[in-house]
Protein backbone atom coordinates (compact mmCIF):
# COMPACT_ATOMS: atom_id res chain seq x y z
CA UNK A 1 0.00 0.00 0.00
CA UNK A 2 2.81 2.40 0.95
CA UNK A 3 4.52 1.69 -2.39
CA UNK A 4 1.26 2.46 -4.22
CA UNK A 5 0.87 5.77 -2.38
CA UNK A 6 4.45 6.71 -3.14
CA UNK A 7 3.98 5.78 -6.81
CA UNK A 8 0.77 7.81 -7.13
CA UNK A 9 2.41 10.78 -5.42
CA UNK A 10 5.35 10.55 -7.81
CA UNK A 11 3.05 10.43 -10.84
CA UNK A 12 1.09 13.43 -9.55
CA UNK A 13 4.33 15.37 -8.96
CA UNK A 14 5.56 14.56 -12.45
CA UNK A 15 2.25 15.70 -13.94
CA UNK A 16 2.43 18.99 -12.07
CA UNK A 17 6.03 19.51 -13.09
CA UNK A 18 5.24 18.72 -16.72
CA UNK A 19 2.42 21.25 -16.96
CA UNK A 20 4.04 24.02 -18.95
CA UNK A 21 2.91 27.55 -18.41
CA UNK A 22 0.98 29.27 -21.17
CA UNK A 23 2.99 32.28 -22.32
CA UNK A 24 0.84 35.40 -22.64
CA UNK A 25 1.64 38.90 -23.88
CA UNK A 26 -0.71 41.67 -22.74
CA UNK A 27 -0.25 44.43 -25.31
CA UNK A 28 -1.92 47.79 -24.62
CA UNK A 29 -1.93 51.14 -26.42
CA UNK A 30 -2.55 54.26 -24.29
CA UNK A 31 -5.84 56.11 -24.67
CA UNK A 32 -8.65 57.74 -22.66
CA UNK A 33 -9.87 54.25 -21.86
CA UNK A 34 -8.05 52.95 -18.79
CA UNK A 35 -5.77 50.35 -20.37
CA UNK A 36 -3.88 49.92 -17.09
CA UNK A 37 -7.01 48.97 -15.14
CA UNK A 38 -8.00 46.52 -17.86
CA UNK A 39 -4.54 44.94 -17.99
CA UNK A 40 -4.62 44.46 -14.21
CA UNK A 41 -7.98 42.68 -14.45
CA UNK A 42 -6.67 40.50 -17.29
CA UNK A 43 -3.64 39.55 -15.21
CA UNK A 44 -5.62 38.79 -12.04
CA UNK A 45 -8.20 36.68 -13.84
CA UNK A 46 -5.55 34.68 -15.68
CA UNK A 47 -3.56 34.07 -12.51
CA UNK A 48 -6.69 32.92 -10.71
CA UNK A 49 -7.89 30.54 -13.41
CA UNK A 50 -4.89 28.98 -15.11
CA UNK A 51 -1.18 28.36 -15.41
CA UNK A 52 -0.01 31.46 -17.25
CA UNK A 53 3.28 33.29 -17.59
CA UNK A 54 2.48 36.92 -18.36
CA UNK A 55 4.50 39.69 -19.98
CA UNK A 56 3.11 43.20 -20.53
CA UNK A 57 3.97 45.99 -22.94
CA UNK A 58 2.35 49.43 -23.02
CA UNK A 59 2.59 51.92 -25.86
CA UNK A 60 2.43 55.34 -24.15
CA UNK A 61 3.92 57.37 -27.01
CA UNK A 62 4.12 56.63 -30.74
CA UNK A 63 7.85 56.00 -30.64
CA UNK A 64 7.37 53.34 -27.94
CA UNK A 65 6.80 50.84 -30.75
CA UNK A 66 10.52 51.27 -31.48
CA UNK A 67 11.19 49.82 -28.01
CA UNK A 68 9.13 46.70 -28.69
CA UNK A 69 11.58 43.80 -28.47
CA UNK A 70 9.17 40.93 -27.92
CA UNK A 71 8.67 38.20 -30.50
CA UNK A 72 5.04 37.24 -31.10
CA UNK A 73 6.04 33.64 -31.76
CA UNK A 74 7.24 33.29 -28.16
CA UNK A 75 3.63 33.47 -26.94
CA UNK A 76 0.64 31.17 -27.15
CA UNK A 77 -1.67 34.12 -26.65
CA UNK A 78 -1.81 37.91 -27.12
CA UNK A 79 -4.40 39.90 -25.17
CA UNK A 80 -5.40 43.53 -25.72
CA UNK A 81 -8.15 46.06 -25.14
CA UNK A 82 -6.58 48.48 -27.61
CA UNK A 83 -3.82 48.23 -30.20
CA UNK A 84 -4.42 51.66 -31.73
CA UNK A 85 -3.57 52.50 -35.32
CA UNK A 86 0.14 53.26 -35.30
CA UNK A 87 1.83 49.85 -35.23
CA UNK A 88 4.80 49.86 -37.65
CA UNK A 89 4.39 47.99 -40.93
CA UNK A 90 7.02 45.38 -40.05
CA UNK A 91 5.19 44.48 -36.83
CA UNK A 92 1.87 44.38 -38.67
CA UNK A 93 3.27 41.78 -41.05
CA UNK A 94 4.71 39.75 -38.17
CA UNK A 95 1.39 39.97 -36.30
CA UNK A 96 -0.64 38.61 -39.24
CA UNK A 97 1.87 35.80 -39.78
CA UNK A 98 1.74 34.98 -36.07
CA UNK A 99 -2.04 34.51 -36.06
CA UNK A 100 -2.17 32.73 -39.43
CA UNK A 101 0.49 30.23 -38.32
CA UNK A 102 -1.23 29.27 -35.07
CA UNK A 103 -0.85 32.24 -32.73
CA UNK A 104 -3.93 33.25 -30.77
CA UNK A 105 -5.63 36.49 -29.79
CA UNK A 106 -8.14 37.86 -27.27
CA UNK A 107 -9.60 41.33 -27.79
CA UNK A 108 -12.01 43.19 -25.53
CA UNK A 109 -14.17 46.29 -25.92
CA UNK A 110 -12.36 49.17 -27.64
CA UNK A 111 -9.83 46.79 -29.16
CA UNK A 112 -12.27 46.31 -32.03
CA UNK A 113 -11.69 49.92 -33.09
CA UNK A 114 -7.99 49.33 -33.74
CA UNK A 115 -6.50 49.75 -37.24
CA UNK A 116 -9.15 51.53 -39.30
CA UNK A 117 -6.87 51.25 -42.33
CA UNK A 118 -5.85 47.60 -42.08
CA UNK A 119 -8.22 45.11 -43.83
CA UNK A 120 -6.10 42.12 -42.73
CA UNK A 121 -6.75 42.99 -39.11
CA UNK A 122 -10.47 43.34 -39.88
CA UNK A 123 -10.38 39.76 -41.16
CA UNK A 124 -8.64 38.58 -38.01
CA UNK A 125 -11.26 39.99 -35.63
CA UNK A 126 -14.29 39.51 -37.92
CA UNK A 127 -16.28 42.59 -36.86
CA UNK A 128 -15.13 45.99 -35.63
CA UNK A 129 -15.86 49.67 -35.06
CA UNK A 130 -15.55 50.52 -38.74
CA UNK A 131 -17.44 52.45 -41.40
CA UNK A 132 -20.17 50.94 -43.58
CA UNK A 133 -17.71 50.09 -46.37
CA UNK A 134 -15.76 47.71 -44.10
CA UNK A 135 -18.15 44.81 -44.51
CA UNK A 136 -21.32 43.27 -43.19
CA UNK A 137 -23.27 44.02 -40.03
CA UNK A 138 -24.63 40.95 -38.24
CA UNK A 139 -27.56 40.90 -35.82
CA UNK A 140 -29.95 38.34 -34.36
CA UNK A 141 -33.50 38.40 -35.75
CA UNK A 142 -35.97 37.17 -33.12
CA UNK A 143 -38.71 36.48 -35.67
CA UNK A 144 -36.45 34.38 -37.89
CA UNK A 145 -34.63 32.82 -34.95
CA UNK A 146 -31.35 33.28 -36.77
CA UNK A 147 -28.64 35.78 -37.61
CA UNK A 148 -29.13 38.28 -40.41
CA UNK A 149 -26.28 39.83 -42.37
CA UNK A 150 -26.76 43.40 -43.59
CA UNK A 151 -24.60 44.00 -46.67
CA UNK A 152 -21.95 46.64 -47.15
CA UNK A 153 -23.19 50.27 -47.11
CA UNK A 154 -26.56 49.25 -45.66
CA UNK A 155 -28.08 49.12 -42.18
CA UNK A 156 -27.34 50.87 -38.90
CA UNK A 157 -24.10 52.83 -38.43
CA UNK A 158 -21.53 51.95 -35.78
CA UNK A 159 -21.93 53.47 -32.32
CA UNK A 160 -23.24 52.93 -28.80
CA UNK A 161 -25.96 54.43 -26.64
CA UNK A 162 -26.05 55.37 -22.97
CA UNK A 163 -24.20 53.30 -20.42
CA UNK A 164 -26.64 50.93 -18.73
CA UNK A 165 -27.13 47.38 -17.51
CA UNK A 166 -28.40 44.95 -20.15
CA UNK A 167 -29.18 41.28 -20.58
CA UNK A 168 -26.66 39.16 -22.47
CA UNK A 169 -28.10 36.16 -24.32
CA UNK A 170 -25.91 33.19 -25.16
CA UNK A 171 -26.77 32.16 -28.74
CA UNK A 172 -24.31 29.27 -29.07
CA UNK A 173 -24.54 27.18 -25.91
CA UNK A 174 -22.45 24.28 -27.26
CA UNK A 175 -19.17 26.09 -27.86
CA UNK A 176 -16.52 25.30 -25.21
CA UNK A 177 -16.45 28.96 -24.12
CA UNK A 178 -20.20 29.28 -23.58
CA UNK A 179 -21.09 25.72 -22.57
CA UNK A 180 -22.53 25.89 -19.03
CA UNK A 181 -22.94 29.68 -18.92
CA UNK A 182 -26.57 30.66 -18.13
CA UNK A 183 -28.45 31.48 -21.33
CA UNK A 184 -29.43 34.94 -20.05
CA UNK A 185 -27.55 37.11 -17.55
CA UNK A 186 -27.27 40.76 -16.61
CA UNK A 187 -24.14 42.67 -17.57
CA UNK A 188 -23.12 45.42 -15.16
CA UNK A 189 -23.30 49.03 -16.36
CA UNK A 190 -21.42 49.11 -19.64
CA UNK A 191 -21.43 50.40 -23.21
CA UNK A 192 -23.37 48.31 -25.72
CA UNK A 193 -21.79 48.60 -29.16
CA UNK A 194 -24.04 48.47 -32.22
CA UNK A 195 -23.56 48.42 -35.97
CA UNK A 196 -20.15 46.73 -35.94
CA UNK A 197 -18.85 45.92 -39.41
CA UNK A 198 -16.32 43.62 -40.97
CA UNK A 199 -15.58 40.72 -43.33
CA UNK A 200 -17.20 38.36 -40.78
CA UNK A 201 -15.51 35.25 -42.21
CA UNK A 202 -15.13 32.03 -40.20
CA UNK A 203 -17.04 33.70 -37.37
CA UNK A 204 -19.10 32.07 -34.61
CA UNK A 205 -21.22 34.49 -32.60
CA UNK A 206 -21.57 33.25 -29.04
CA UNK A 207 -23.69 35.99 -27.46
CA UNK A 208 -25.83 39.02 -28.26
CA UNK A 209 -27.57 41.82 -26.36
CA UNK A 210 -30.60 43.89 -27.31
CA UNK A 211 -29.59 47.45 -28.16
CA UNK A 212 -32.72 49.31 -27.05
CA UNK A 213 -33.65 52.51 -28.90
CA UNK A 214 -34.76 53.93 -25.53
CA UNK A 215 -31.07 53.98 -24.56
CA UNK A 216 -30.07 55.40 -27.98
CA UNK A 217 -29.36 51.98 -29.40
CA UNK A 218 -30.00 50.34 -32.78
CA UNK A 219 -33.11 48.33 -31.99
CA UNK A 220 -31.24 45.11 -32.91
CA UNK A 221 -29.81 42.18 -30.96
CA UNK A 222 -26.13 43.02 -31.42
CA UNK A 223 -23.10 40.67 -31.23
CA UNK A 224 -21.43 40.78 -27.81
CA UNK A 225 -18.96 37.87 -28.00
CA UNK A 226 -17.66 35.77 -30.87
CA UNK A 227 -14.79 33.66 -32.16
CA UNK A 228 -12.91 33.75 -35.44
CA UNK A 229 -10.64 31.14 -36.97
CA UNK A 230 -7.93 32.87 -38.97
CA UNK A 231 -5.56 30.44 -40.62
CA UNK A 232 -4.38 28.17 -37.80
CA UNK A 233 -5.05 30.83 -35.16
CA UNK A 234 -7.94 31.14 -32.72
CA UNK A 235 -9.42 34.56 -31.92
CA UNK A 236 -11.89 35.44 -29.15
CA UNK A 237 -13.60 38.84 -29.06
CA UNK A 238 -15.95 40.43 -26.56
CA UNK A 239 -17.01 44.07 -26.78
CA UNK A 240 -17.90 44.17 -23.09
CA UNK A 241 -15.61 45.94 -20.63
CA UNK A 242 -15.81 49.76 -20.84
CA UNK A 243 -13.73 51.67 -18.31
CA UNK A 244 -12.29 55.17 -18.75
CA UNK A 245 -9.82 57.16 -16.70
CA UNK A 246 -11.24 59.13 -13.78
CA UNK A 247 -10.48 62.50 -15.40
CA UNK A 248 -13.17 61.75 -17.99
CA UNK A 249 -15.98 61.63 -15.43
CA UNK A 250 -17.74 64.61 -17.02
CA UNK A 251 -16.90 63.97 -20.68
CA UNK A 252 -20.44 63.42 -21.96
CA UNK A 253 -22.95 62.12 -19.45
CA UNK A 254 -23.65 58.50 -20.31
CA UNK A 255 -21.46 58.63 -23.42
CA UNK A 256 -17.67 58.20 -23.38
CA UNK A 257 -17.49 58.87 -19.65
CA UNK A 258 -16.15 57.04 -16.60
CA UNK A 259 -19.48 57.12 -14.79
CA UNK A 260 -19.65 53.32 -14.68
CA UNK A 261 -16.27 53.25 -12.88
CA UNK A 262 -14.98 49.64 -12.96
CA UNK A 263 -18.34 47.90 -12.89
CA UNK A 264 -18.07 46.55 -16.44
CA UNK A 265 -14.60 44.99 -16.05
CA UNK A 266 -15.43 43.73 -12.54
CA UNK A 267 -18.59 42.11 -13.93
CA UNK A 268 -18.36 38.41 -13.19
CA UNK A 269 -20.04 37.78 -16.53
CA UNK A 270 -17.28 39.70 -18.31
CA UNK A 271 -14.57 38.00 -16.25
CA UNK A 272 -16.02 34.58 -17.04
CA UNK A 273 -16.22 35.21 -20.78
CA UNK A 274 -12.68 36.59 -20.71
CA UNK A 275 -11.23 33.70 -18.67
CA UNK A 276 -12.87 31.01 -20.76
CA UNK A 277 -12.19 32.84 -24.02
CA UNK A 278 -8.51 33.20 -23.15
CA UNK A 279 -8.20 29.52 -22.21
CA UNK A 280 -9.94 28.43 -25.40
CA UNK A 281 -7.85 30.72 -27.59
CA UNK A 282 -4.62 29.52 -26.01
CA UNK A 283 -5.39 25.78 -25.79
CA UNK A 284 -8.49 24.97 -27.82
CA UNK A 285 -10.34 23.73 -24.74
CA UNK A 286 -12.00 25.14 -21.63
CA UNK A 287 -11.73 23.82 -18.06
CA UNK A 288 -12.54 27.06 -16.20
CA UNK A 289 -15.77 26.65 -14.25
CA UNK A 290 -18.58 29.17 -13.73
CA UNK A 291 -18.18 31.12 -10.45
CA UNK A 292 -20.94 30.94 -7.83
CA UNK A 293 -21.31 34.73 -7.98
CA UNK A 294 -22.21 34.69 -11.69
CA UNK A 295 -24.98 37.22 -12.46
CA UNK A 296 -28.61 36.21 -12.88
CA UNK A 297 -31.04 37.44 -15.52
CA UNK A 298 -32.39 40.04 -13.10
CA UNK A 299 -29.32 41.06 -11.14
CA UNK A 300 -25.80 41.97 -12.23
CA UNK A 301 -22.71 40.95 -10.27
CA UNK A 302 -19.50 43.00 -10.11
CA UNK A 303 -16.72 41.65 -7.90
CA UNK A 304 -13.06 42.66 -7.66
CA UNK A 305 -11.19 39.85 -9.51
CA UNK A 306 -9.09 38.69 -6.55
CA UNK A 307 -12.30 37.92 -4.64
CA UNK A 308 -13.89 35.72 -7.30
CA UNK A 309 -13.61 32.00 -6.51
CA UNK A 310 -13.05 29.87 -9.59
CA UNK A 311 -12.15 26.18 -9.91
CA UNK A 312 -11.96 24.29 -6.59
Amino acid sequence: MNKLIILLSLIFSIQLFSQEKINVLILQNEYAHDVDAKALVFEKVLNNTGNYSIDKFFVRENDDWNKFEYKFDDYELIITSRLGNDMPEKLRTEFVDYIANGGNLVITHQGVSSFYDWPKFHEIIGLGWYESDAGEHIFWDEKKGDFVRTPIFHGVGVGHGKQHEFIVTMRDTEHPISNGIPVEWMQSKDELYHGLRGPAKNITILATAYSDKNTWGSGDHEPIAWTVNYGKGRVFVTVLGHVMKEEYTNAINGINSSENKKKAIYSVGFQTLFARGAEWAATGKVTTEIPDVFPSKRESSSVEPSKVKWND
